[in-house]
């Protein structure tokens, strides 16, 4: 049988950065580069944009200057400090462990002392890169592990509140259309549903009613703004499934009163060429050029685009088969896991910042076994961390939503 122990820790130094480097840095879209990380942001830090004008002008022999002022503007990286904090019962640890690691009726195959101390860091450590991820990207507001007070926008509300982004809506035809009806069921009622198919993910919008989603339990949020699998119902209707931001959760939808009116806007087989075409046409050249430019899609974007590759593949044997190339035209198409449905950013990596601070003094990691200090048989751990994103150039930003 295995020998259990706890260390108590307080991480720092070395080993306390290597751990929040995992937290903070190890977020999917980090490790893939789509951010330039600045470390050591211990408070307000600012990013200053420079830019000017280029005026040819005619030989002289004496100096003229051209005559335009450099514009210098400010942007902030403002961190943010926040915990998690855990508490668990040793024993239900140890059989957590057991669970995880000791195949079923084999619990004499491992011999020798297991630290669950380090057990349970690592436990909540893809958890916690993934509470990162939202929060970076969708901010506070629409990350439900995110409860403490400080104000954390993200960096997609941003960009969609900012002056000077070139902003591009799904309000076509063939991107939206409206909603006559939503029951207290979630079943919405649209003229035709033939551009829909169970599994699309809609987002609704500019809603006449009172509709609330109660996923998470009473009194519920408003419906706007957020988005949802569906499945197809009838020629005129479909039903609500599942609020895309639980995903993880798989909660299916529940939902409280009714609307008489709303936008519904979608990306899925029967437009996603459609829509890329559109937006790389509206791209601006010298962004997409540049190496380090991306078009960051959502999940379900990313699988209605290898469909359509699957479905225009004329004779070809492995059309449904093979892997499908993530790029359109040769722009690299990045695939947000965490991210906001039926949105699609163009941007450098070079102009999005996430900004840290993983030796300084607000970053902590601990873990404490309280049996010798309170005699309850309970193991604590507490993780401190630091952060703050920002764009430079908005208007070299594209963003496109519902």
């Amino acid at each position: 049988m295995a020998q259990f122990t706890f260390t108590n820790n307080t991480y720092a130094g070395e080993a306390l950065a290597g751990f929040m480097a995992s937290t903070l840095l190890e977020a999917d879209s980090v490790k893939r580069g789509l951010l330039t990380v600045i470390n050591d942001v211990k408070a307000r830090k600012i990013i200053l944009d420079v830019d000017d004008d280029v005026v040819l002008q005619d030989p002289s022999g004496i100096f003229h200057d051209q005559g335009t002022t450099t514009l210098q503007t400010e942007s902030y990286l403002d961190p943010v400090v926040y915990e998690f904090m855990k508490q668990e019962q040793w024993d239900k640890l140890a059989q957590s462990w057991e669970a995880q690691s000791l195949k079923p009726g084999a619990f004499m195959d491992y011999e020798g002392i297991v630290d669950l101390s380090d057990f349970m860091v690592q436990r909540y450590l893809t958890k916690i890169q993934v509470a990162n991820e939202r929060l970076y990207w969708l901010g506070k507001g629409s990350t439900k592990e995110a409860t403490f007070s400080a104000p954390f926008a993200g960096l997609l509300p941003t960009i969609a509140a900012a002056s000077g982004v070139y902003k591009v809506g799904l309000g076509k035809p063939t991107t939206s259309m409206s909603a006559t009806a939503i029951s207290a069921l979630g079943v919405v009622t649209v003229a035709d549903t033939s551009t829909l198919a169970d599994g699309d993910v809609v987002t609704v919008t500019q809603v006449t009613g009172t509709s609330k989603d109660t996923t998470n339990g009473a009194p519920g949020i408003d419906l706007t703004g957020q988005s949802y699998f569906i499945q197809v119902l009838t020629s005129t209707t479909f039903r609500l499934v599942r609020n895309y931001n639980e995903v993880n959760s798989r909660k299916p939808a529940t939902f409280l009163n009714t609307s008489s009116a709303a936008t519904i806007s979608y990306i899925n087989v029967s437009n996603v060429l459609q829509v890329l075409g559109s937006v790389y046409a509206q791209l601006d050249p010298a962004d997409r050029i540049q190496e380090d430019f991306n078009l960051q899609i959502p999940l379900h974007v990313g699988y209605a685009y290898a469909q359509a590759q699957a479905n225009k593949a004329l004779n070809v044997i492995n059309a449904f088969t093979d892997m499908k190339k993530m790029d359109y035209l040769g722009i690299p198409l990045q695939i947000m896991n965490h991210w906001q449905a039926n949105t699609i950013l163009g941007a450098r990596s070079s102009n999005l910042f996430l900004g840290v601070d993983l030796l300084g003094d607000a970053s902590e990691l601990s873990t404490v076994y309280m049996k010798p200090y309170t005699n309850d048989n309970v193991v604590r751990m507490k993780a401190r961390m630091k952060a703050a994103v920002n764009f430079k150039f908005a208007n070299e930003l594209f963003y496109l939503s519902a």
